[in-house]
């Protein structure tokens, strides 16, 4: 049975014939990201350079240096096997490799040779994937898991991490010492195949070499703080230095502050050709490579790698040879103007200007204050998570750590642009007065309280309002409803009391023998007077029913209804349906309506009535239209003596701000058309 690598092979093969095999590395690494996807044939003969594991392996040739895969992992293999393997292309991390599917061992030699590297070759990935051989000095020695090593080693004004797949216990000493290491040169990479930081790779100490042997810790001279980084010391900056002093703050984190208990002394010729400035603090700060717990106020003796760190020197990787008890340090007096001037950056100083604290809050390692002086802020930090028990516009004298934190160029010389204070504790803060009561928070809550009452006083007032319109509408409706039913009540005791006497008197007439003109005159009376006492009940019934039609479309319904009581074709068109209207309005049309229905039942002798409705962007449009007798609209609508129909129509219109018109003439019908503008709504 053919096996998953025999397939590969043949394929591969097959692709040889169309196309050339890559034999040389850096064809191979030179390759462009999606050319390597296509799984190009590969057919190299190298040696091993470093063996991650049994699934990866990096080889060189004569040309550069590469890295291949296996699968699954080839177990055996050694730095400087002389290999041959077939396979072909895969992207990898940061450039081309080989996935392999064939490899043949054709010897054993000595590693490829190192390639002399700077820092900048390491960074740029210039040698990436291949063995370098750098130097430097040993910065700092740790375990990086149970069985390796990780040491840091600094290249001149940088410093590299080299991992050493050795245990710690094994290492040469190396700290302080000149170093040459023959590494692979590696990084870490990101998702968009950069480089982001470079560090090397070794198999074991072997590779390590002591160029220059250090010299003891506690051999070597003290220095003065204030002679680190001088001119003249161009190869003591790179090595280890020693220093004494007493410790001003110390701190979890590994920063220490300590002020040289030996400054150096100028002499009388040297303090007149120094130009007028103040002198300057023999203190440095501190950063050691493990925290170790001191005591303020204590001797100590320290050693470390002197690094220009913000304003002045200071000691990187530092080791504490040993601590004697001693007095409290002395804190250094000074004014706003000492603390700007950089003359006293590392030093342990009190501000002899009182501060108001303005504000503070959480930072990712403790608590920043923001204080100002005069108007000048300034800036103060608190470590741990002690919330500091203080309030907005309290005045405090401050004692801490100052710290230049920026500089800015002026001509050749740099000047303090910043600086802040390092609290060592709450101690550090006395309060010399407290806030005054209406400080800024204070009165952003008042105005908050403030302007809450307000807020509830007007949405109380706004209720208050809505209610005392529900009252008021209440009360209109409920005297409008009294003064329907007494009219009611009148109407119902005199007009319609009256008009049934005379609907009896009639009645008795026409028991008696009468001509035949005066009976067809009494019997006319007689109907007229019934038509009149159904009117009025309808008057009466209407002015006692308090359900009123909620829409104008169920009130015209309503008229219809009772008007084919006596006519039966009455007809409602609603096209289409309108808008909802208020209740006074809907009365006012309905009345319209009934009046213009009335007229064409006592009047027109029409045989069809229509009551419609219409609405559009600017109208909303009643019409009552007969196909009666006709008349002329402009003579017999304005007041004719004793009639007042179409003068109440007119009056109706005027109260919801609608317009009227007539259209009719002789032997033609009418039609009463009534425009109700949709902004008088809105208004």
């Amino acid at each position: 049975m053919i096996s998953r690598a025999c397939l590969l092979l043949l394929a591969c093969c097959g692709l040889a014939a169309a196309q050339d095999v890559l034999t040389r590395a850096v064809d191979i690494r030179m390759l462009p990201y999606e050319r390597s996807l296509e799984k190009l044939p590969v057919d190299l003969t190298a040696t091993v350079g470093f063996v991650e594991s049994g699934g990866t392996a990096f080889v060189q040739d004569s040309t550069s240096g590469t890295h291949l895969h296996f699968k699954p992992p080839r177990e055996g293999l050694r730095v400087g096997d002389k290999i041959r393997v077939k396979g072909t292309t895969t992207a990898g991390l940061y450039f081309p490799g080989v996935d392999v599917l064939e490899m043949q061992m054709i010897g054993h030699e000595p590693p490829p040779p190192g390639v002399n590297a700077a820092y900048d070759d390491l960074a740029s990935g210039r040698f990436h994937y291949q063995r370098v051989l750098v130097e430097g000095v040993g910065r700092t020695l740790s375990p990086l898991d149970e069985n390796r090593s990780l040491l840091r080693l600094a290249m001149g004004d940088r410093v590299i991490e080299v991992r050493v797949d050795a245990p710690l216990d094994s290492a040469p000493a190396i700290l302080d010492a000149g170093l040459q290491i023959t590494a692979l040169a590696a990084g870490g990479i990101n998702d968009r195949r950069q480089l982001v930081f470079p560090y090397l790779r070794v198999t074991d100490w072997s590779d390590v070499l002591v160029m220059r042997a250090a010299s003891p810790a506690d051999q070597l001279p003290f220095t003065p703080v204030a002679t680190l980084l001088r001119f003249g010391a161009v190869d003591a900056s790179h090595h280890r230095v020693r220093i004494q002093g007493t410790v001003l703050a110390a701190f979890a984190d590994g920063r220490v502050y300590l002020r040289d208990s030996q400054p150096p002394v100028l002499t009388e010729e040297a303090r007149k050709a120094a130009p007028a400035r103040p002198p300057q603090s023999p203190s440095i700060a501190i950063r050691l490579s493990s925290p170790v717990n001191l005591v303020p106020g204590h001797q100590a003796d320290i050693t470390g790698f002197p690094v220009m760190a913000g304003f002045s020197a200071s000691l990187a990787d530092a080791q504490v040879l040993a601590t004697t008890p001693g007095p409290p340090a002395i804190v250094a007096e000074v004014g706003l103007a000492g603390f700007q001037d950089g003359s006293h950056d590392a030093d342990l100083i009190r501000l002899n200007t009182p501060a108001v604290l303005d504000d503070f809050f959480r930072t990712a390692d403790g608590h920043e204050l923001r204080f100002s002086i005069g108007g000048i802020p300034l800036r103060a930090f608190l470590l741990g998570g002690a919330r500091p028990e203080l309030e907005l516009g309290s005045s405090c004298q401050l004692t801490g750590v100052c710290l230049v934190e920026s500089s800015t160029d002026r001509g050749f010389r740099s000047q303090p642009e910043r600086a802040s204070l390092l609290l060592r504790d709450r101690d550090d803060i006395r309060i010399l007065g407290s806030a005054p009561f209406w400080n800024a928070r204070r009165l952003v809550a008042a105005i908050a309280v403030l302007a809450g009452i307000i807020l509830v006083s007007l949405v109380w007032i706004s209720q208050q309002r809505r209610q005392i319109a529900r009252l008021q509408s209440r009360i209109i409706h409920q005297a409008t409803l009294d003064e329907r039913q007494r009219i009611a009540r009148e109407f119902h005791d005199t007009l319609e009391q009256e008009l049934a006497g005379l609907s009896l008197r009639l009645d008795a007439a026409a028991t008696r023998p009468l001509e035949d003109k005066a009976r067809v005159l009494l019997e006319t009376s007689r109907s007229l007077v019934s038509r009149i006492q159904g009117e009025a009940r309808n008057l009466v019934s209407d002015l006692r029913d308090t359900s009123f039609p909620a829409t104008l479309p169920e009130a015209l319904e309503v008229l219809a209804s009772r008007a084919r009581d006596h006519f039966q074709n009455v007809t409602l068109e609603v096209t289409p349906a309108p808008l909802p209207l208020p209740p006074h309005v809907v009365h006012h049309l309905r009345m319209i309506a009934q009046e213009a229905v009335t007229n064409a039942l006592k009047h027109a002798q029409a045989s069809t009535i229509t009551l419609g409705v219409s609405l559009d962007e600017r109208f909303l449009t009643l019409r009552v239209k007969d196909d009666g007798r006709g008349f002329a609209a402009t003579d017999e609508t304005h007041g004719l003596p004793g009639h007042f129909g179409c003068v109440g129509i007119r009056e109706r219109c005027r109260k919801i701000g609608a317009e009227v018109e007539w259209q009719s003439s002789p032997g033609k019908g009418a039609c009463v058309v009534v425009r109700l503008p949709l902004n008088s709504l809105k208004a």
